[in-house]
C-alpha cells in the first residue's frame, strides 16, 4: 500500500537536510524507535513498535538511505523488519522531498509499505494505517522541534553573544577550571517518545468520523 504524509521543520531546506540526515541525532524523535547499531555509512540497525489494541507489533531490522540527492533535497530509503514473535514481516520504501515553506521547510514523504503474515491483516485498511502513519510523524515532528530547539541557538542569542565577544575584552585569561565551570551544558537527545497506539486509534477514528459526515454534507 502507499499513502503520502508531509511535515514541516523550522529550519531552511539546506539545515533541515544536514539535520533529518543525521540518522542518530533524530532518531530518538520517533516515537516507538530505537537505533540499535550503525553498520556502515547510511545503513542502520533498529527496533520499533507500536501497540494497537490487544497487539502489540514489534519489529527489529535494518533501514539504508539508498538514494540521496543534495542539490535537489530528496532522498530514499529502504527498510525491512521481522516481527519479533515471528507472525510476519514488514518492508517499506520512502522517497522524502523537501520544499521551501515559509521561513521553514516542508518534508513530503511517500511511502511504499509492504507486510506479510499474520501482520499482513493490521494492514488491510489502508485509510487506517495512513492515519496512523500521519499521526506518528505528527509526534516525531514535535519533537524534532524540540530536539533543534534544544541545540540550536536562536539567532538573536547568537548575534548578541557574537557582539559580546567582539565589544568585550577579556581582562585575563580564564583557567582551565574556570572555563571549563563556565561553559553551558551540551545539549543531549529527548528520550524516544513511546507510541500512544490509543491516542494515534483516536486520532484515526476522528479523521474518519469527520470524512463520513464532511461527504454526506
Amino acid at each position: 500500500m502507499q499513502f503520502e504524509n508531509s511535515f514541516d521543520v523550522p529550519l531552511p531546506p539546506a539545515e533541515a537536510w544536514k539535520v533529518l540526515l543525521d540518522v542518530p541525532r533524530i532518531a530518538p524523535c520517533l516515537p516507538g524507535a530505537e537505533l540499535t547499531e550503525t553498520l556502515g555509512p547510511d545503513k542502520y540497525k533498529g527496533r520499533a513498535g507500536v501497540k494497537i489494541g490487544p497487539v502489540n507489533l514489534f519489529f527489529a531490522g535494518e533501514a539504508e538511505i539508498v538514494e540521496r540527492d543534495n542539490a535537489a533535497y530528496k532522498a530514499k530509503l529502504k527498510g525491512r523488519g521481522n516481527d519479533t514473535k515471528g507472525r510476519g514481516q514488514a518492508s517499506a520504501v520512502v522517497d522524502f522531498a523537501l520544499v521551501p515553506a515559509g521561513s521553514g521547510t516542508r518534508v513530503n514523504v511517500v511511502t511504499d509499505l509492504n507486510m506479510t503474515g499474520m501482520v499482513a491483516q493490521y494492514g488491510r485498511a489502508s485509510g487506517l494505517m495512513k492515519e496512523i502513519a500521519g499521526a506518528i510523524l505528527t509526534q516525531f515532528a514535535d519533537n524534532l522541534r524540540k530536539e533543534i530547539e534544544r541545540s540550536e541557538p536562536a539567532p538573536e542569542a547568537a548575534v548578541a553573544s557574537a557582539e559580546g565577544a567582539t565589544n568585550t575584552a577579556p581582562a585575563s585569561t580564564p583557567s582551565t577550571s574556570s572555563a571549563t565551570a563556565t561553559a553551558p551544558p551540551r545539549a543531549t537527545p529527548p528520550a524516544a517518545t513511546p507510541v500512544s497506539a490509543f491516542a494515534i486509534l483516536w486520532i484515526a477514528l476522528k479523521s474518519w468520523i469527520g470524512g463520513m459526515f464532511g461527504r454526506k454534507g
